[in-house]
């Protein structure tokens, strides 16, 4: 499998849902690396499971972290942590810290570190995508499935960043 695909059918093994067609994504890959990110999106999407049990094992200090005060560097530093956790897969990476991405006349990125808002940025490219969608852009509805599946993942983060961390038994300062 390509990419991380292998954790996160490894993670997901227990997720039995019936697949849902909304979720198909058209990338390119075999059909069986397909079924793997339709389920991470379905998964996602699932309300029964609680934010935190999606985020189970995420072992990282979120606190001050805020959707609304982010950069893209921080945004693909996280996604790139949940990627190698099997928590999303890569493509996700690009969507969480692809927001308002500006290059210079070589191609290189600039202003990573500048302070963007993430649920801004999503709900404006929501609202350029619907219109794309009624053109009968096949990719576009491809991008609001990976666009609502981020939102999801920032919201669980947001969630993850305000919850107290539990104390740890071991005193590592003894």
């Amino acid at each position: 499998m390509i990419g991380n695909l292998s954790k996160v059918q490894e993670r997901l093994r227990v997720y039995s849902a019936v697949p849902d067609k909304q979720f198909n994504v058209r990338s390119g890959l075999n059909p069986q690396e397909e079924a793997v990110k339709q389920k991470v999106r379905q998964y996602w999407a699932d309300k029964s499971i609680p934010d935190v049990k999606k985020l189970e094992g995420l072992n990282i200090n979120l606190a001050g972290f805020d959707p609304r005060k982010t950069s893209n560097r921080q945004l693909r530093d996280i996604g790139a942590l949940l990627a190698e956790q099997g928590i999303i897969d890569g493509d996700l990476i690009g969507t969480l810290g692809g927001i308002n991405v500006e290059f210079d006349a070589l191609g290189k990125e600039i202003n990573i570190d500048k302070e963007v808002n993430a649920y801004e940025f999503f709900t404006d490219h929501f609202v350029r995508l619907q219109g794309a969608i009624k053109q009968g852009n096949e990719m576009a509805k491809g991008a609001v499935v990976d666009l609502n599946t981020a939102v999801s993942v920032l919201m669980a983060l947001e969630e993850h960043a305000k919850r107290p961390r539990e104390r740890s038994l071991v005193n590592i300062r003894a």
